[in-house]
C-alpha cells in the first residue's frame, strides 16, 4: 500500500502540491469536507478528533518534506548545521552531490528560543575518502613494520587515539599511541617498507558536516498530534579544498 500514492491538486497554487500514502477506493468532496471509502467503509478526512498521519484506523504514516540548499551554486560548501523553526524536531537525512551523506535523529536537536538546532554529522565514521575533511595526511614513513611507522620529521598533524591509519591507501589499524615522529597502531600491522601514511578521523564525532555544491534534505516526523514547520535553514561556509 505504501508504494502507491495519491496526489493533491491545489486550485490556489494552480499545481500539484502533495503526495499521500493512503490508497482509497473512492473519494469525494462535499460541503468543504473531504471523504473517502476504503474496504466498504466511509472515512472523513482532516478530522480534529482523529490522530494525525493515521488513515483507515490501521495505517500510520510519517509526514515528509524534501528541500534543497543551493545557495551560491557554483561554489563548494561545507554544510555544518540544520535549524528548524518548528513545533517539534524532525528526523533529517542529507545527501550532497559529492556523495557525502549524513543524518540527524530527532533526539539530537537542542531547543533554543522556540527553534530546534543540531550539527550535521556524516553517516559513516570509517570512510577513507580523500575528499573529506576528516582525512588528514601525515607524510612518507622512512620505515614501517609491525605496529609502528617512523618518520624523518616531526609530525604536525593533530592525531588522536582511535584515528584510522592508512599506509599506501590500505587500512592498517587505529592509532594506539604516537610520539613526535612515530605512530603505533592496534588492530593491524604495517606491511613493511616505505610509503605514504594518512589518517581518517571519526567524522561523526568530529562533526565536520557535509561537503558539496548543494545539499538535499529529507525531513520526516511521525506524530499523532499536530506538528507545524515554518522554516528550515543551514549554516554553511565556502570550502577551499
Amino acid at each position: 500500500m505504501a508504494t502507491i500514492k495519491c496526489i493533491t491538486y491545489s486550485d490556489n497554487a494552480d499545481g500539484w502540491t502533495s503526495f499521500w500514502d493512503y490508497q482509497p477506493d473512492f473519494m469525494i468532496g462535499l460541503s468543504n469536507v473531504f471523504y473517502s471509502w476504503y474496504n466498504g467503509s466511509l472515512y472523513k478526512h482532516n478530522s480534529s478528533t482523529s490522530n494525525r498521519g493515521n488513515f483507515y484506523v490501521i495505517y500510520d504514516f510519517p509526514s515528509t518534506i524534501k528541500t534543497i540548499f543551493n545557495e551560491d551554486s557554483a561554489s563548494t560548501k561545507m554544510f555544518k548545521t540544520l535549524s528548524l523553526d518548528s513545533t517539534s524536531p524532525w528526523t533529517a537525512t542529507m545527501l550532497t552531490d559529492l556523495d557525502t551523506n549524513g543524518s540527524i535523529p530527532s533526539s539530537q536537536y537542542v531547543e533554543k528560543e522556540g527553534g530546534w538546532y543540531a550539527y550535521i554529522r556524516a553517516n559513516s565514521a570509517t570512510s577513507n575518502s580523500p575528499n573529506l575533511l576528516s582525512t588528514q595526511g601525515i607524510g612518507n614513513a622512512t620505515s614501517a613494520g609491525g605496529s609502528t611507522a617512523t618518520f624523518s620529521f616531526i609530525i604536525t598533524t593533530n592525531l588522536a587515539v582511535g584515528d584510522r591509519v592508512f599506509f599506501n591507501n590500505a587500512f592498517v589499524g587505529t592509532i594506539a599511541s604516537a610520539t613526535t615522529n612515530t605512530i603505533t597502531v592496534t588492530g593491524g600491522t604495517f606491511p613493511g617498507g616505505v610509503g605514504y601514511v594518512y589518517v581518517v578521523k571519526n567524522s561523526i564525532a568530529e562533526s565536520f558536516g557535509l561537503r558539496g555544491y548543494y545539499m538535499e534534505v529529507n525531513l520526516s516526523v511521525l506524530s499523532t498530534s499536530e506538528v507545524e514547520l515554518f522554516s528550515i535553514s543551514s549554516s554553511l561556509f565556502k570550502s577551499y579544498i
